[in-house]
């Protein structure tokens, strides 16, 4: 819960990811990057526009997202995605 009182002492917020739209970043990142993400990493990217529509981030801010994983792990379960 560490991660919770955090979010609620700063003001911040928390989204889940539908696991569509994070498979979709998962995909659009490695075509047109060839960045092999891991599928928490896609689930920060897939949320910026979710974000910005609930105004939580502001056009023009600027995001940090931290991938600490690789795909690779998960290829036996997400080759078909890429």
């Amino acid at each position: 819960f560490r991660v919770l009182d955090i979010i609620r002492q700063s003001g911040g917020a928390a989204l889940a990811v539908p696991e569509q739209d994070l498979c979709e970043t998962l995909s659009r990142v490695w075509r047109d990057k060839g960045w092999w993400i891991c599928p928490e990493g896609a689930a920060c990217i897939a949320i910026i526009e979710r974000l910005r529509e609930e105004r939580l981030l502001a056009s023009g801010e600027h995001v940090v997202a931290f991938n600490t994983g690789s795909l690779e792990k998960y290829l036996p379960d997400l080759r078909h995605l890429l």
